[in-house]
């Protein structure tokens, strides 16, 4: 059984659940879940949120629609989904992501955005083609550097960037699709993206969104995902991934700090800065509740006017912790999973040192530097790994050999079929 903590949107209660889909080969003690449960509790700062957001598209017109479309494949909309906007990294990089995720027998729809500059690449294309369940959107963006002149590079996701086209407003003879809001990252404009995507799908499909370029996966993620069997259910499950507590709170985080205090103020910075940091890089939840965390996320930084890079964590990570989502009519509950106990297992903050010095010390499987397996903390596979990059072991195994063993079979099947 795993324990994660349940955040139940109607009564702002919050307890662990034990979930029979995840079998645990040893549970934490009482005194580490007690721990672990204060933790995640939300904040006594608390923000009395509404039962529903804005769509993102209204920030246009009130009867703006999404115009956006899919550059390769098409949505199909009873399938699981995993989302990521994907822009500007490589073709290995796609060859990983999407290859790791089929080998564990997933056969739903995967969804990236890439830019225009990434289908320029040799390979990439051919691969986008011939990759069944796969949508592709080729963005246009429109990015400024620091002389604010016009240039095609997201730079990383340093620059701010803007993305006409997303919505269009019809008036008579008239189409407006200009791009209602100022020039922000790409990490806070993928939110907008990922609502227009989720709309595609119905109310109770599992939609995960995740960061591309630091993730690969080890099983099928939506394997034991519990099923909505009352199809007309009117709201949903959310499910967020914490970092390591050991390793990090949202104080001890520069970075976290900062998006925290430049979103919203030192007054909600020190209310939480003893809480554990929640990854916005790595969220699932059911169509139905994701659709309206979407909203709420475009909605907050709307509304904070932040353009710091990185700031959607921040957003994340007040949205939870002041209880705003309490109020959303579809969102039926929030499980906050610990570090290590749930389906993403994500391992930034665990960069400081190796992965064997960390709690059990059994995290990482390793046989050869071919052959290796992340584990959560009972001993089974993670799911989904997050943030190996921060780990010279992994990085070495996922570019040296995974996404080179990858590359070589694709480049074959290619001269193959000429």
């Amino acid at each position: 059984m795993s324990l994660c903590l349940l955040a139940r949107s109607s009564n702002k209660h919050t307890h662990f659940e034990r979930n029979a889909n995840y079998s645990h080969r040893k549970l934490l003690d009482e005194d580490q879940v007690r721990k672990t449960l204060e933790m995640f509790q939300v904040s006594d700062f608390t923000v009395v949120g509404p039962s529903a957001w804005p769509k993102p598209s209204t920030k246009l017109h009130p009867d703006a629609v999404p115009l956006l479309e899919p550059s390769f494949g098409k949505h199909r909309f009873d399938q699981d989904v995993v989302m990521a906007f994907a822009a500007e990294y490589g073709l290995n990089t796609y060859l990983s992501f999407v290859t790791t995720l089929r080998n564990t027998g997933f056969r739903g729809d995967i969804v990236l955005a890439v830019s225009k500059l990434d289908v320029q690449q040799k390979g990439v294309t051919e691969f986008f083609s011939s990759q069944e369940g796969l949508v592709v959107y080729v963005i246009d963006l429109k990015c400024f550097n620091a002389e604010g002149e016009v240039v095609d590079s997201v730079k990383g996701g340093m620059r701010v960037c803007q993305l006409p086209g997303l919505y269009q407003y019809k008036h008579g003879n008239i189409s407006t699709q200009v791009d209602p809001r100022p020039s922000r990252t790409v990490a806070t404009t993928r939110y907008e993206l990922y609502w227009l995507w989720t709309i595609h799908y119905k109310p109770h499909s599992w939609i995960m969104l995740l960061d591309a370029r630091d993730a690969f996966f080890q099983t099928n993620p939506f394997e034991h995902v519990p099923r909505e069997k009352m199809e007309s259910r009117p709201d949903g499950l959310l499910y967020f991934f914490g970092e390591n507590t050991q390793a990090t709170r949202i104080g001890k985080s520069p970075k976290n700090s900062k998006w925290i205090s430049n979103a919203y103020g030192e007054m909600v910075m020190t209310a939480l800065k003893e809480k554990p940091t929640i990854c916005s890089g790595s969220t699932m939840g059911e169509q139905i509740a994701l659709e309206t965390y979407l909203r709420a996320m475009v909605s907050e930084s709307d509304e904070t006017g932040t353009k710091l890079m990185g700031a959607d964590q921040g957003f994340h990570n007040y949205l939870y912790y002041t209880n705003k989502l309490a109020n959303a009519a579809t969102i039926r509950s929030i499980v906050v999973f610990d570090q290590g106990r749930g389906i993403i297992n994500n391992l930034g903050a665990m960069r400081t040192k190796p992965l064997e010095e960390w709690g059990n010390g059994k995290i990482l499987q390793q046989t050869s530097d071919v052959q290796m397996t992340v584990l959560n903390w009972d001993g089974t596979p993670s799911p989904v790994v997050h943030q190996f990059d921060r780990h010279k072991v992994l990085s070495k195994y996922v570019y040296d050999h995974l996404a080179s063993s990858f590359r070589r079979d694709f480049l074959s099947l290619k001269r193959m079929l000429k």
